[in-house]
């Protein structure tokens, strides 16, 4: 269209005020989107400064009220074609709102407020922290953080009254002066960070309590209004091994943790440096500006996430690295990220450095010989990889850490050094001894000692066979914790070596199962892809680069999964080797054009690197013929005159097939596989697809529910059902399937897409609508929703709409026929 046909184009205020609206629900979503994104969707507002300049006014006010820099030149230098307005827009808007300024700190001696500075306790990047005397309430000392005017860190703060917490009196804003005043209560003392720092130079097995009591001391005399250090707490201190004062301070912020965690907030910057050692000798969290709700895997990458990475559980790694590439939150964060940091700073604490690696236990006893076996196995459970295996919840962590304070059994790890237990019992009970004396007199002569030691091996052999129960049920986390018991019971009786390594090597064994579960749901994810259409780009990309680094560390996983039983050995190698082959057809499949044959020619090597590994096969034979065929290679191998045999084999060459376009020949192989094995979920899901593609819709709604009784939490076989039930006319049953998909996953691209489709062809043209742009926004291709968009907003009698959804489809494909012929119709009416 051309400039002068465009300026002749009249913007409906309806469009303006719809676009307004959208702007602002999704800034406070969460999203920051910029109003070029809409002059790129929607050319017409180029024609009319004042529509464009209401939406550019709109992201102004936006960004003043989400703390985001909105200054004016700025705004003339993005728009320089509408100065003129923009200028007039801004002025009025400076009047009625204020120009915004740089915050201008105060210094010492200022009285701000109601407060009178007296010194300054530090400064970042972004703020400052004073002491303070608040005049109207008897010159009380308050600590005040000077911060400009925007975030919402206070209202995080704000919801939380806790004992371990320091607690906000007030908030203030000096609007003139773009400042934001948080006032504080003065607890004096020192922060963790400071205390440990001015140990370092004591081994932390000589460290006393009253060692941390004359720290406090010392830091109280050089403060700028020292406190005294005096109280019930620094009684405990002063009487306190340096180990338990450790566990107490970390039992404290674990209440803190577990109260956070009550009110739908993740610290997510426990570290020292935010521990405050009070002057009384409580401990007390600081700094909750990074606090937010917890993070569902698979969720959109948030708006923006912090933390500090020595002390990052791995999963906040992992999330911190998905919000900077733009991709999907690969596993969950919630509250045990913190328990992780937790055990961390208590691991630095009691051993006097971050430990170096996982072998957080060990590594402790070495540097710290006074920390117990328990006290240990707590830390180590925090600082597990894995989320699961760590502490449930903080009050879990909060309750073990206290019963090792009083001496009592642990209830989240293994008690397993009886030394260890015997002293315990002996410290609950300072006057057993005596009476163990006489008794062990009368234990030894009647024979009760054998009888002790054939109890704990009994038991140990119990906790053996409930392993072995637990592992034919695959329930790898129970057969784990039932070898943990076997061999704590063992810890300290003689003569039980056999029965003690057949612990360990089912421990090992159920280790190996875990790792093999974990790349058997893995690889199961790549094959929900391979069979699903207009999955987003990116969710590909994220998962080839999964695959890509699954095939790099082929031999460290073979290693680690060693030996397994014979039905789990050849599940390995099935999913190993079908690693290989669908990572091989993702790479073809997000190649660039100018790529395929490069890539084609990798392919081939890697599947014969798969033949090396795994043996001959006719699902490599099939595959290699594929690609060698596409690349017109004249020495191409020839199909195998292996055939296929188990119904794993006859799965994977109908999915070739399928992918190759042989329909009934796919669907052959699709029917001897679900013979051979009727509860396979993969060869039904499949057979669901091949079904579909041929016309048999019927047979496809009875594939995929079989899918939907194998795998009831799927999303996937919901989606395909529906399509199918779509189909044959039924679009009733298609969109409870619908539904029932985005229940199960939100985030469902393909489900949302198809939802909106039937949306629209009802005449539910919003509905449909909002179902797109939930389809967009969860990465569903562009071209479709836009077309799809261009149809919703004709239904609806808006063109101006229509033409521009039409206009994106053929900005990402402009040969799109349709598209093209929608935009002609739409253009030559008026």
């Amino acid at each position: 269209m051309s400039t002068n046909a465009a300026a002749a184009v009249h913007v409906p205020s309806s469009l303006v005020n719809r676009l307004t609206e959208e702007l602002g629900r999704r800034w406070h979503a969460g999203e920051r989107p910029l109003v070029e994104e809409y002059l790129e969707r929607y050319p017409e507002l180029a024609s009319q400064p004042e529509a464009a300049a209401e939406l550019i006014y709109e992201e102004l006010c936006l960004r003043q009220e989400h703390g985001v820099s909105a200054a004016a030149d700025d705004v003339l230098k993005r728009f320089p074609r509408w100065r003129p307005q923009l200028q007039i827009l801004l002025e009025c808007h400076r009047l009625l709102a204020g120009e915004p300024v740089q915050p201008q700190f105060p210094e010492l001696g200022e009285r701000l407020g109601d407060f009178q500075l007296l010194a300054e306790l530090g400064r970042g990047a972004h703020g400052r922290v004073f002491l303070a005397a608040q005049a109207t309430l008897a010159d009380r000392p308050v600590v005040l953080k000077v911060t400009p005017c925007h975030g919402q860190e206070y209202l995080s703060l704000a919801r939380l009254q806790h004992t371990h917490i320091v607690p906000l009196y007030s908030m203030q804003d000096d609007r003139s002066r773009d400042l934001r005043v948080l006032c504080m209560p003065y607890f004096g003392g020192a922060t963790l960070a400071s205390i440990l720092a001015a140990l370092r130079g004591l081994p932390p097995a000589q460290r006393t309590g009253q060692d941390i009591v004359e720290t406090l001391k010392k830091a109280q005399t050089a403060a700028p209004l020292p406190l005294s250090v005096e109280g019930p707490a620094c009684q405990f201190l002063a009487r306190a091994s340096y180990t338990r004062a450790i566990g107490w301070i970390g039992a404290c912020l674990a209440d803190a943790l577990a109260y956070t965690h009550e009110r739908g907030l993740v610290h997510l910057d426990l570290k020292p440096s935010n521990v405050l050692w009070a002057a009384d000798g409580q401990p007390m969290l600081l700094d909750l500006h990074l606090a937010r709700g917890p993070i569902p895997a698979g969720a959109a990458p948030p708006n923006w996430l912090g933390g500090t990475p020595v002390y990052m559980a791995p999963e906040h790694r992992l999330a911190l690295d998905a919000v900077r590439a733009g991709v999907r939150v690969p596993v969950g964060v919630d509250g045990r990220a913190d328990i992780y940091s937790l055990g961390l700073l208590l691991c630095e604490a009691l051993g006097g450095s971050p430990p170096p690696s996982r072998a957080a236990a060990d590594w402790l006893r070495q540097h710290n010989p006074l920390v117990t076996v328990g006290l240990a196995d707590v830390v180590d459970k925090c600082l597990a990889n894995d989320p699961e295996e760590r502490y449930a919840k903080a009050a879990d962590l909060a309750g073990d850490l206290r019963r090792h304070l009083a001496d009592l059994p642990l209830t989240g790890v293994g008690n397993r050094s009886f030394i260890e237990r015997w002293r315990k019992w002996r410290r609950r009970r300072p006057f057993a001894p005596l009476f163990v004396g006489l008794g062990l007199i009368v234990v030894v002569s009647a024979g009760l000692v054998p009888y002790y030691i054939r109890h704990e091996v009994n038991q140990a052999r119990t906790a053996l066979d409930n392993a072995k129960a637990h592992v034919q049920r695959h329930e790898y986390g129970a057969a784990r914790d039932a070898c943990d018991r076997g061999l704590a019971l063992l810890a300290d009786v003689p003569f039980q070596h056999d029965l003690a390594e057949e612990l360990r090597v089912q421990m090992q064994l159920v280790e190996r199962l875990r790792a093999a579960r974990k790349l058997h749901e893995f690889v199961d994810r790549v094959r929900v892809l391979f069979g699903a259409d207009g999955q987003p780009v990116a969710e590909l990309r994220a998962v080839e680069t999964e695959c890509r680094l699954y095939w790099d560390r082929r031999d460290q996983i073979a290693e680690c999964l060693g030996a397994l039983p014979g039905a789990e050995e050849e599940q390995v190698k099935i999913d190993r080797l079908d690693l290989a082959i669908l990572w091989t057809d993702l790479r073809v499949r997000l190649a660039d054009k100018n790529r395929v044959v490069a890539v084609r020619r990798e392919v081939l090597e890697v599947l014969a690197e798969a033949e090396a590994l795994f043996g001959p096969s006719c699902v490599l034979d099939c595959e290699r013929h594929a690609h060698a065929t596409a690349l017109g290679i004249a020495s191409a191998p020839p199909l195998s005159e292996r055939q296929p045999r188990t119904a794993w084999e006859h799965y994977a060459v109908g999915r070739a097939l399928l992918h190759g376009g042989e329909l009934e020949a796919a669907a052959a192989q699709f029917d001897r596989a679900a013979d051979l094995e009727p509860q396979a979920l993969w060869p039904n899901f499949f057979k669901g697809k091949c079904a579909h593609r041929r016309g048999f819709y019927e047979d496809a709604v009875l594939a995929f529910t079989a899918c939907l009784v194998l795998a009831p939490q799927s999303d996937w076989c919901a989606c395909n059902r529906g399509l199918a039930y779509d189909a044959l006319g039924q679009p009733d049953r298609a969109l409870r399937d619908y539904d029932c998909a985005l229940e199960r996953n939100p985030l469902s691209a393909p489900a949302a897409l198809n939802r909106g489709i039937l949306h629209s062809r009802a005449q539910r043209f919003t509905r449909a609508l909002d179902d797109f742009q939930r389809a967009f926004q969860n990465g569903a291709d562009p071209v479709l929703v836009y077309f799809n968009s261009a149809l919703a907003y004709l239904g609806q009698n808006d063109r101006i709409a229509a033409l521009a959804s039409v206009n994106e489809v053929l900005k990402h494909d402009p040969h799109h026929e349709q598209a093209r012929h929608l935009a002609a119709a739409l253009q030559s009416k008026p």
